[in-house]
């Protein structure tokens, strides 16, 4: 007998909801009870990419037509719904199957467009802004319209992501100022932006924010204004952004990475003002020439960065690109950072430089030893991907002999605090940091290196 086809109806659909959408269709077949019990429970997930709806568009929208349809003639409740599409002409069905939803009650709408058409094949939605039980809102390849609603009823929507996706500036404010429950924001590759302010009166459960901008240089800069304590995770990709602080107390993970500190790519305002010692901060910023004639800028900017950030682990990454030497004043930039702000410079756990021309990165170097105090650095050199072992030696020899004739000669008052330093390689075998004097390098295996530091507690 079976016993589970005589338990209650409402039962059966809490069965059907712990299942994925092809395993409850596939119980259609196990007696008759079962046979439209899957076409009642009350959450449905449909998705054009599933294995049997593949090839198979047309049949794809009539069984999501007629499910809904069906809900409706029967007066179903249905709870939640999620939907996956990828077809560009399937959406303009959501013109139709959105009203359904808010009158049905969904409360958990989760949207997934994610078009295969790239840029000039862009699906628009403007239908979208009035899906009231949006939950959870994904659009790849998408654009919002312009003809946006005087209202935009985004009350429950708690995780927006888009990618790749044309939204104008003021729907954009009309959609983060209607999102008071939003914990997930995440933009990439999106045009149309020019500010993102993230504010604690309206976003009072923000706990992670990314911004990505993969066109590197990109002349349309994005201002970036962040005041959300509740912030744990900021991961911001993208050139020339510019931060406006308050303090986060609750960041555990801070990443960014193509940020230029030049003075036409950050403003005069406060940084991230941030007072979380569990993070670890991971920095990645490009040096050009554009700041040439304004390193000492450069670097206190900087500087400010790394304050804010000192009692986070740090990792800073600088690609150094540019082609002519930046005229460094130490004393000036010591004065001015330390002595002038009453500053301890602030210790970087690991710090990597990717050396353009080696005759250039002393100046670099000079510049980052009056606002820091690095543990461990690696030489990096931009194109050595074709280089021998032979010539990596050779390279880190003569960095190697730069840094150490660096410190000789240099400004007392940095390196007063330095108390011995160790030129170490990668053991590639035993994937362990070993210890060599440089003028035995070439009697060596390493390819790979890095400098130990170890500077005085002034603090």
């Amino acid at each position: 007998m079976d016993m589970l086809s005589e338990l209650p109806k409402e039962i059966l659909q809490r069965i059907l909801c712990l299942l994925s959408q092809e395993e409850a269709v596939r119980t259609s077949v196990l007696s008759k009870p079962w046979r439209y019990i899957w076409r009642t429970r009350p959450n449905l997930v449909f998705s054009d990419n599933d294995n049997y709806f593949r090839g198979k568009e047309q049949e794809f929208l009539s069984v999501v037509d007629e499910t809904l349809r069906g809900y409706l003639d029967q007066g179903l409740r249905l709870e939640e719904f999620h939907l996956h599409m990828s077809n560009h002409v399937s959406v303009s069905l959501l013109d139709k199957w959105i009203p359904k939803l808010v009158s049905m009650g969904v409360n958990d709408f989760r949207l997934y467009v994610l078009s295969k058409h790239e840029v000039d094949g862009m699906v628009d939605l403007p239908v979208v802004l009035k899906a009231e039980p949006l939950t959870l809102l994904w659009l790849y390849n998408c654009d919002l319209g312009r003809n946006i609603p005087e209202n935009i009823p985004f009350v429950r929507l708690e995780v927006l992501r888009l990618h790749n996706v044309s939204i104008e500036q003021e729907i954009f404010d009309k959609v983060i100022s209607s999102c008071a429950l939003l914990a997930s924001m995440w933009f990439q590759d999106c045009k149309g932006l020019t500010t993102i302010k993230l504010e604690t009166k309206l976003h009072k459960h923000l706990k992670q924010f990314i911004f990505i901008n993969d066109v590197t240089y990109q002349k349309d800069d994005c201002s970036i204004e962040i005041n959300a304590p509740t912030l744990e995770k900021v991961k911001i990709f993208g050139s020339k952004i510019r931060f406006h602080g308050r303090e986060l107390s609750n960041i555990k993970s801070l990443y960014l990475a193509n940020v230029e500190i030049a003075i036409n790519s950050v403003e005069r305002s406060p940084v991230l003002c941030i007072d979380a010692p569990k993070m670890e901060s991971n920095l990645k910023l490009y040096m050009r020439d554009d700041g040439a004639n304004d390193a000492q800028s450069w670097f206190l900017r900087l500087s400010a960065l790394l304050r804010d950030l000192r009692r986070s682990e740090i990792t800073l990454h600088i690609f150094h690109l540019a082609r002519f030497g930046l005229q460094i004043e130490e004393d000036i930039l010591v004065r001015d950072n330390i002595n002038g702000g009453n500053y301890n410079p602030v210790v970087v756990e690991n710090f990597r430089l990717e050396i353009g021309q080696l005759s250039l990165f002393p100046y670099v170097l000079s510049g980052l030893f009056c606002i820091c105090r690095p543990r461990k650095i690696s030489p990096q050199w931009l194109g050595k991907g074709t280089w021998t072992d032979e010539r990596k030696q050779k390279e880190a020899g003569e960095f190697f002999g730069k840094f150490t004739k660096m410190i000789e000669n240099g400004n007392r008052e940095i390196w007063r605090d330095l108390e011995g330093l160790t030129f170490e390689g990668l053991d590639e075998i035993r994937l362990e940091w070993q210890p060599f004097e440089v003028m035995k390098l070439l009697e060596t295996e390493f390819t790979e290196f890095r400098i130990r530091m170890k500077w005085s507690d002034r603090d």
